[in-house]
């Protein structure tokens, strides 16, 4: 796809920009300056061509976590990268200096480019765009990100500008999502960049830097693996509760880390294997397993942390070799992250690309497990070991009855239990069938949903195959509104009686 790179000082709206012209909330908006870090691509479509817009942070902004670099860096390789890029400016501050600075460097390297004036909300701020030609990089456009207003023609010019005979007029859409989260500076970013520079060659994707919170917005990088199209999200790195109630960028980053998971087929949970798990890990790994979805437990900063652990052990004379040191944290990891025991544990080192195609292996072997399908044949033959083993109870002393199951979707696995009374069957008693099923299905490594019905009627004696095949999935909803339609249906009349009334003679 042809790139068109977003640039321009900070607080210009070049995020707007972006989410107006794809029509979607893709870059965090804010009135602060420096919010946008790295670059945002997204792809956009135009005269039925799709083209690759990308979003940068604002040149020349002086960060103060000292990322100002980082920051120049992503600018110029996404300039370098552009077959056009939009010069921003604001039409209500007018022309400034640092205008001028970026202006200069387009010329200098002879970047083509549209000079586009936001903030321009009606015909009298037009009057301001001449100031802009001085420039020396074109007539400018005045557009309003906010009010949508020549966005239009604002997508006319860059057509003109850009050759799209080349571009694709569809693309392929990503077989699997892989959202990576985790707490603030686990690695999540370094993790991305070693992927990329695996599948794609580019080893600097997403800033990376020691100081923690660097990434703020959800980052898709997108990727050919075995010549399966798959996507790997960056996200914002997680907090304690009460620093997202007092900073509304954090805030905003935490709702997209988990807009990430709710949209990614398997997450990656990255693990500092330096500290011991905090707040952040348990919410995310509770936010993971109620969303169900399938989940790597990703141990970063393994070859540090057995470096530290053999140290401390040193002094005791006994020294630990690897796989001992592993199966130890494994199950560190299931005491501290209970709902989540049933998810493999990968240990890399992001630094060096240490394992890291093998998580992504891991990741497509969840992503097929949890799209399996399985009969209901075998499925109630599973079922019926499973009550041979443990049959549920209850203290009232009212006995529980599963009479047969059926799997009704997958990713998640999802299965049903036709039973007398769903209440009865009490949510100790589902964890055991849960983690059995996971045990004796092929769903070891993913979470499965338990669904619990009442049948409305049974016959005595029926097993539950004939069950099965008596009363389909969906044969209750059916019934129920063939009824629903007969009601109400109108009666026809009843004949009227010729004749006199009864109990009466004719005279």
């Amino acid at each position: 796809m042809p790139v068109i790179a977003i640039v321009g000082r900070p607080n210009v709206g070049k995020s707007s920009l972006l989410n107006a012209l794809v029509g979607k909330r893709i870059s965090i908006v804010d009135d602060t300056p420096g919010v946008t870090r790295d670059r945002v691509a997204v792809p956009w479509q135009i005269d039925g061509r799709y083209v690759e817009l990308v979003d940068t942070g604002g040149y020349g902004f002086v960060d103060p976590d000292q990322l100002t670099e980082h920051i120049k860096h992503q600018i110029e390789l996404a300039m370098g990268r552009a077959n056009l890029v939009l010069f921003i400016v604001d039409c209500q501050d007018g022309l400034t200096s640092a205008d001028e600075e970026i202006a200069s460097l387009l010329r200098r390297q002879n970047i083509k480019s549209v000079l586009v004036a936001n903030k321009a909300d009606g015909p009298r701020a037009d009057a301001m765009l001449g100031d802009f030609a001085r420039l020396g990089v074109g007539t400018p456009v005045g557009v309003s990100a906010r009010n949508d207003r020549n966005l239009g023609e604002l997508a006319a010019i860059i057509a003109k500008n850009v050759d799209l005979s080349q571009a694709p007029t569809e693309i392929p859409e990503p077989e699997m999502h892989i959202a990576i989260v985790g707490k603030r500076n686990a690695g999540k970013s370094t993790l991305v960049n070693t992927i990329a520079e695996i599948y794609e060659g580019e080893s600097d994707r997403v800033i990376v830097s020691e100081v923690p919170g660097t990434t703020r917005d959800s980052i898709d990088v997108r990727l050919e693996k075995e010549g399966h199209t798959l996507v790997v999200i960056d996200t914002a790195g997680v907090r304690k509760k009460r620093h997202m109630m007092t900073n509304d960028i954090e805030f905003y980053s935490f709702h997209r880390a988990q807009r990430s998971i709710r949209r990614a087929d398997v997450v990656l949970l990255l693990i500092d294997a330096t500290e011991p798990a905090s707040e952040p890990d348990r919410k995310l790994a509770q936010y993971v397993a109620e969303q169900l979805k399938p989940v790597v437990l990703v141990v970063n900063k393994w070859d540090l942390a057995k470096q530290i652990i053999r140290e401390q052990r040193e002094a005791g004379g006994k020294v630990p070799d690897d796989r001992q040191l592993m199966q130890e944290y494994r199950e560190y990891l299931n005491a501290e992250l209970r709902n989540l025991n049933y998810a493999p544990v990968a240990f890399v080192t992001a630094t060096e690309g240490r394992n890291v195609q093998a998580v992504l292996d891991t990741a497509q072997r969840l992503f097929k497990q949890a799209r399996l399908r399985i009969s209901t044949g075998r499925l109630n033959q599973v079922i019926r070991r499973v009550l041979e083993e443990r049959t549920p109870s209850t203290p009232s002393g009212n006995r529980p009855k599963i009479y047969y199951a059926t799997q009704v979707e997958t990713a998640p696995p999802s299965i049903v239990l036709v039973v007398n009374n769903p209440v009865l069957i009490d949510e100790t008693y589902q964890r055991f069938m849960i983690n059995r099923l996971r045990e004796l299905l092929p769903y070891p490594e993913v979470p499965i949903r338990l669904l619990l019905r009442p049948r409305a009627q049974r016959t005595e004696g029926e097993s539950l195959d004939e069950s099965a095949a008596r009363e389909k999935p969906g044969t209750h909803q059916e019934r129920a509104e063939k009824k629903r339609r007969a009601e109400a249906k109108p009666r026809p009349k009843r004949a009227t009686r010729k004749g006199p009334p009864r109990g009466t003679r004719p005279h």
